[in-house]
C-alpha cells in the first residue's frame, strides 16, 4: 500500500468517514488526498472539488486517478467559477444557505454511487472566496457538511494548506498532517560546512483517527514519480553476522575499471566502485547492525563476480557459518596485537588473494574496530601506508566509520565518494556527500533485493 494502513483502516471503520489533511504548500497534500481515494475507492466512485486548477488540468498532472474520478466529477470550484455557481444557486441573494446548498448539490450526487469519496481541495480556498457570504457562520458551515457526509454515508476529505490547530480539527473524525523536514547531521568528528551535510525529508504526521489504533505516529514518505507513498519501518532484528554466501541475485559490473555495489539502484547513483577508489561509509548513531545488510550485498556479489574480498571487521561484525564454503575468495583479520605486525599481515593478506584471482580485490575496512584497538594516534601514523599500498594496486577499498569518530576527518580528505546511512522513523535513509545525493530510503523489494527510493 501507498498510504499508511492506518488511513486505509480508517475508511474501513464505518461509512461517512470524514478526514482533514493539513501541511503547508508543497508537502504534498493533493497527492495523499488523491492517493487515498486511488486506495480505497471503487470505480468512478470519487469526486474532486479543485479550488485551484481546472478539471483538464487535474487529470494531466494526476493521470493514474482516471478510473476513481471520471472528468465528469472533477468539479471547477476556482473562485470565479464558485461565486458564478453560488449566484446561479441563490435565486434570492446569496446568504448562508447559498453555500451549505451548494455543497449539498455534490452531496446527492454522490450519493448515488456505491461507497463514495469527495475530496475538496482547498478548503482554506473555499472559506476565503465565500467569507463575505458566510460572515461568522464559517464552523456551522463545516459542521453541517460533516453531519450531511456521515448521515449519507459519504467519505470526505478537506484539504487545507493551514499546518495550526484549527477549529475543523476538532469537528473532522481524522486529521493527519504533512511536512517537510530538515534532517539532523550525523555527529561528527569534522566540521563539516552546514550547506554539506543538511538534507530534507518528508513526514506524514497521524494526528487522529477515530476507531483505529495508530501502530505509529509518524512516517517518512515521498511523492517520487507522482505518487505519494510511505515507508514502513525496518523492524528486523539482524544477527551481528554477514553472510558473504547469499541468495540474492548476481549483479554485472556496470563497467570495465569499476564495480558493481550488489545494490542496482546504488550502481545507478555512483556508477558503480572505480577500482583504485576509497569510499566511505558512514554510520550515524542509530543505525545499529541493520547497515550490515548494505555490506552484504557488496561482498557477496564481488563473491560471485569471481573477486576475493578481505574484511577488516566493524566492532560486533562476524562472518555467518555459511562463509566457511568461500575461504578462498573470503579473508578476515580482527585488528589486535602489536600494531606494525598487524599491518603487515594486513598486507600479506591482500597480496595473497590478488595472487589467487589475478584480479583486483575489494577491501571491507572497520576504522571503529582499528582505531578502538590501537587507538587514533597510532592508527593514523600507520594508515599513510595502507594509502600507498592503495595507490600501487588497483583494489576497491570501502571503509565503514561511526559518527563521532575521530577518523572521519581523515577518511573526509581521501575519500572518492562518501555516503551516510542513518535512522530514520524507524528506518534507514542512505544519501551521499560526495557525490552530493537527496536521501533515499532503503527498502526490500519482494525478492529480498535492496531498494533505494528518492525521498522527494
Amino acid at each position: 500500500m501507498r498510504i499508511p494502513s492506518e488511513i486505509h483502516d480508517f475508511f474501513r471503520v464505518e461509512e461517512g468517514q470524514t478526514l482533514l489533511i493539513k501541511g503547508m504548500p508543497g508537502t504534498g497534500k493533493t497527492t495523499l488526498a488523491l492517493e487515498i481515494m486511488s486506495s480505497v475507492c471503487e470505480r468512478e466512485n470519487g469526486m474532486y472539488i479543485s479550488t485551484r486548477v481546472s478539471p483538464g488540468r487535474v487529470h494531466a498532472m494526476f493521470p493514474w486517478i482516471g478510473d476513481i474520478i471520471p472528468s465528469a466529477n472533477v468539479v471547477n470550484a476556482t473562485q470565479k467559477m464558485l461565486l458564478e455557481s453560488l449566484r446561479n444557486v441563490g435565486r434570492e441573494g446569496s446568504s448562508y444557505e447559498t453555500v451549505l446548498d451548494f455543497f449539498k448539490t455534490f452531496l446527492d450526487q454522490a450519493g448515488d454511487m456505491d461507497d463514495p469519496m469527495i475530496v475538496i481541495d482547498s478548503w482554506d480556498a473555499i472559506i476565503n472566496y465565500t467569507a463575505a457570504i458566510l460572515g461568522g457562520a464559517q464552523h456551522s458551515l463545516e459542521q453541517n457538511i460533516c453531519e450531511f457526509a456521515r448521515d449519507m454515508g459519504i467519505h470526505l476529505i478537506f484539504v487545507s494548506e493551514s499546518a495550526e490547530l484549527l477549529p475543523l480539527d476538532y469537528i473532522v473524525d481524522g486529521v493527519v498532517t504533512l511536512k517537510n523536514v530538515r534532517m539532523a547531521a550525523p555527529l561528527s568528528g569534522d566540521n563539516r560546512p552546514e550547506g554539506m551535510t543538511t538534507r530534507y525529508s518528508r513526514e506524514i504526521r497521524l494526528d487522529k483517527l477515530r476507531g483505529v489504533e495508530i501502530k505509529q505516529k509518524i512516517y517518512t514518505c515521498t511523492l517520487h514519480d507522482g505518487r505519494f507513498c510511505y515507508f514502513e519501518p525496518a523492524l528486523e532484528n539482524l544477527s551481528p553476522q554477514i553472510g558473504i554466501v547469499c541468495d540474492l541475485e548476481r549483479i554485472a559490473d556496470p563497467r570495465e575499471d569499476s564495480i558493481s555495489t550488489g545494490i542496482d539502484d546504488f550502481d545507478r547513483i555512483t556508477g558503480g566502485l572505480d577500482f583504485g577508489s576509497c569510499n566511505v561509509l558512514e554510520i550515524d548513531h542509530g543505525v545499529g547492525k541493520r547497515y550490515y545488510q548494505v555490506l552484504t550485498a557488496l561482498a557477496s556479489n564481488s563473491v560471485k563476480n569471481g573477486r576475493a574480498v578481505h574484511i577488516v571487521p566493524s566492532i560486533g561484525y562476524q562472518l555467518a557459518p555459511r562463509d566457511v564454503f568461500v575461504p578462498s575468495n573470503v579473508m578476515v583479520l580482527e585488528p589486535g596485537g602489536d600494531r606494525d605486525q598487524w599491518y603487515e599481515t594486513l598486507f600479506k593478506h591482500w597480496d595473497s588473494l590478488r595472487e589467487r584471482t589475478g584480479r583486483p580485490i575489494l577491501n571491507i575496512l572497520g576504522l571503529d574496530s582499528m582505531e578502538f584497538a590501537f587507538g587514533y594516534e597510532r592508527m593514523l601514523n600507520s594508515t599513510s601506508r595502507m594509502f600507498q599500498k592503495w595507490k600501487e594496486t588497483s583494489d576497491v577499498n570501502v571503509v565503514v566509520v561511526k559518527s563521532g569518530q575521530k577518523s572521519i576527518r581523515m577518511t573526509s580528505h581521501i575519500a572518492d565518494t562518501y555516503f551516510v546511512i542513518k535512522e530514520l522513523n524507524g528506518g534507514l535513509c542512505l544519501y551521499g556527500l560526495i557525490p552530493r545525493t537527496e536521501p533515499h530510503y532503503m527498502v526490500r523489494d519482494d525478492r529480498g533485493n535492496i531498494r533505494l527510493v528518492p525521498i522527494v
